[in-house]
């Protein structure tokens, strides 16, 4: 983790929600976003064609509201040019710092 700075590391402000819609495990992605409530869907559709089975669902991503994610999201937008090597070094200095 320590290792990678100065190498071509991706900032936080890098990814979006339009990375979720890169990879190739679109379907779990979808999945946890129904299964937490962020994602909305209005209408399902559904095509069987053998061997193929299409879903395509129209909806939308909820945004959430809360308090602590708003601050989070100003800190980021603040400290922008954090790299996730640098977070995860926050995350596990908060962790040591409760033991």
């Amino acid at each position: 983790m320590h290792g990678n700075k100065g190498k071509n590391c991706r900032k936080i402000t890098d990814y979006g929600t339009h990375d979720l819609f890169l990879g190739k495990n679109l379907d779990i992605v979808t999945a946890a976003l129904l299964l937490t409530g962020k994602l909305k869907v209005d209408s399902v559709k559904l095509f069987r064609g053998s061997p193929v089975v299409s879903v395509e669902l129209l909806g939308k991503y909820l945004n959430n509201n809360n308090e602590k994610s708003n601050k989070l999201a100003e800190f980021l937008k603040k400290n922008g040019d954090m790299t996730i090597d640098e977070v995860f070094e926050a995350f596990q200095k908060r962790m040591e710092k409760d033991d």
